[in-house]
């Protein structure tokens, strides 16, 4: 890593005291390479505003700036979203302002009159490679991320056709187009035919995946009601809980369930993750509730199960 490709280095210096500010541009014009270009903000307000014009490559802060300091600077701007550094200036050593100033993303930590124009200049030029492999790494993370989101999405659609035609000819069969079949055997295909609408609902929530990963998902709002979406994701999840021997109770408070407007396919993915980890972290045999509830002027979904729950600690992170 170099910064070769940067002919010149736009330093900027937020700076309220004069005479702080002399010695600290006098220092700068002791470094004899690379070039500095250094301008200066005398207050926290045109700091704001320099910072925002993103014409530096580089940033110096003073800690005691009038009424504000340098950590309210980078609270502000919010360094680590940012691809120039900012190193923190102050009058004394101090290590809590130290770690603080790290914490909120500064690059270094100055203290003045301890530093000669040697000691700054590799300050600086460290600060700008570390934050150049960063932007690097990040670009790295972004190619890898979006190579898994056309995989993703290349082999969902790949994966959707064959298993679409399985499913035409499944049908047809089942409905009798191609003639009668014993019912020891439409039993099996009518099984075949489940197992494969459950991969398409597989394969859809893939590329529901990669859609958010890339902000690309788009929501179709419609009115629909509640209690029936339950009943279509108990149905096709019937096999399931056979196959557990689970058995599912659904339970409305009252009769007035409302058609309420919300995308069907996206609650539907999360009902049936709901309903089918209730019933994967219950004991065969057991009885999963699934209540509709109507508390004050809003509909409440809730899931009850009979498996080992959740570790008490671990739920602050749900």
């Amino acid at each position: 890593m170099d910064l070769s490709h940067l002919k010149e280095i736009r330093v900027l210096i937020v700076e309220d005291d004069d005479d702080d500010w002399l010695i600290t541009r006098k220092i700068f014009q002791q470094i004899p390479e690379p070039s500095f270009v250094v301008d200066r903000s005398s207050t926290y307000e045109e700091a704001i505003e320099a910072i925002e014009k993103r014409e530096h490559d580089v940033y110096l802060i003073d800690y005691r700036l009038g009424e504000h300091t340098g950590t309210d600077i980078l609270e502000k701007v919010h360094p680590e979203r940012r691809a120039q550094p900012f190193i923190l200036l102050t009058g004394v050593a101090d290590t809590d302002l130290e770690r603080r100033s790290l914490r909120l993303a500064a690059a270094d930590y100055l203290v003045k009159g301890s530093f000669d124009a040697t000691l700054l200049s590799r300050t600086l030029l460290y600060a700008l490679q570390r934050k150049l492999i960063e932007q690097q790494r990040v670009d790295q993370l972004i190619e890898l991320n979006q190579a898994k989101e056309d995989f993703i999405s290349i082999a969902s659609h790949q994966l959707r056709t064959p298993a679409t035609g399985v499913k035409q000819y499944l049908g047809m069969v089942i409905e009798g187009f191609v003639g009668d079949v014993p019912e020891a055997q439409l039993g099996l295909l009518r099984q075949a035919y489940q197992s494969n609408e459950r991969q398409l609902r597989i394969i859809s929530d893939l590329l529901k995946v990669a859609q958010v990963d890339s902000g690309k998902m788009k929501l179709h709002p419609e009115l629909v009601r509640i209690d029936e979406l339950l009943v279509e994701v108990l149905d096709e999840l019937g096999s399931v809980l056979k196959e557990r021997d689970q058995s599912v109770t659904l339970n409305k408070t009252g009769t007035d369930v409302p058609a309420i407007k919300f995308d069907r396919d996206s609650i539907r993915m999360v009902f049936e993750n709901i309903i089918d980890n209730a019933s994967k972290y219950s004991p065969q045999g057991s009885n999963i509730n699934v209540e509709i509830g109507r508390p004050d002027s809003s509909l409440s979904v809730s899931v009850y199960d009979q498996g080992v729950g959740i570790v008490e600690k671990d739920l602050p992170r749900l």
